[in-house]
């Protein structure tokens, strides 16, 4: 039952929330992300080389038995997928902005990843199948994005069409909902390593580079939507990627129980962060 909700449910609802956040979205929202090559490059350095090495810290400072430590090692270098997307935009984010980056570095980790695993362990061979991952982002992501993306340009002046994304909005949120409960649902055997080390490690890694996103971000000079989406998109890792890597690829599951742990706890600052930007809303509260 937990497999078929993973494999089935989870990417389906991934692909609703895409298509929904891409109903809000037009051309232009990208064609403005291209014009700030800068902005784009900071995050993805933030995202691909930065995180690693606060995850690095967190291992060196807590002295991390070697399975928890792999583990966290592994979330580092997975940055996050369609998860972050939709929360960056419930969050009030940069949707164009978050769904770039998410593209690219899903290009990207079949390389990095494989190459930055040995860091923390020389004897650890991964590969990941490019294929695999070009296939999996355009059908949790890219084509829903673009089939939303169609449909705003398309039906934007139609009557219904206001309704219908004023629905969609508020599905999204509860499809967020249902995401997390099917990552309870299937991580019901992790519950006992709560009070663990893994779970400190998870929650250090997530808040901390939530703070590292938003400084890189204000230290560019960026508002608040930019800085809430690099704080997400550098904080909010892809804990099924981990967890993929660590059991398929690697055939250690014991390397998988933070990812495991993560997946659940990291959803603790993404909805405080979502409570922050609907009581904005309700306050007439706008942020640039």
């Amino acid at each position: 039952m937990s497999q078929t909700l993973l494999t089935v449910a989870l990417p389906i609802a991934l692909a609703w929330m895409m298509f929904c956040v891409g109903m809000t979205l037009r051309v232009a929202d990208f064609a403005r992300v291209s014009q700030y090559p800068l902005k784009v490059i900071a995050a993805l350095l933030a995202q691909l080389l930065g995180l690693p090495l606060l995850a690095y810290a967190v291992i060196t400072v807590l002295g991390l038995p070697e399975p928890v430590a792999v583990g966290l090692w592994l979330l580092a270098l997975a940055p996050g997928g369609a998860s972050s997307n939709a929360i960056t935009h419930l969050s009030g984010g940069d949707s164009a902005l978050s769904i770039t980056m998410t593209a690219i570095s899903s290009l990207i980790i079949p390389f990095s990843m494989p190459m930055l695993v040995t860091w923390l362990m020389p004897e650890l061979v991964l590969a990941i199948p490019l294929k695999t991952a070009i296939l999996q982002l355009a059908a949790v992501t890219i084509v829903p994005v673009l089939l939303g993306i169609a449909l705003h340009h398309f039906a934007e002046r139609k009557p219904w069409f206001a309704s219908l994304t004023t629905v969609a909005g508020k599905s999204a949120l509860w499809v967020l909902f249902f995401t997390v409960a099917i990552t309870l649902v299937a991580n019901t055997k992790v519950f006992h390593l709560m009070a663990s080390m893994a779970t400190v490690a998870a929650i250090v890694l997530c808040v901390a580079g939530m703070l590292m996103g938003a400084l890189v971000a204000r230290t560019l000079g960026e508002g608040s939507k930019v800085v809430k989406t690099f704080a997400i998109e550098v904080g909010i890792q892809n804990a099924g990627t981990a967890i993929f890597a660590a059991v398929v690829l690697l055939g250690r599951p014991e390397f998988a129980v933070t990812p495991l742990l993560y997946g659940v706890l990291m959803n603790i600052p993404a909805f405080a962060l979502i409570y922050w930007h609907r009581k904005m809303q309700a306050n007439g509260v706008c942020h640039r």
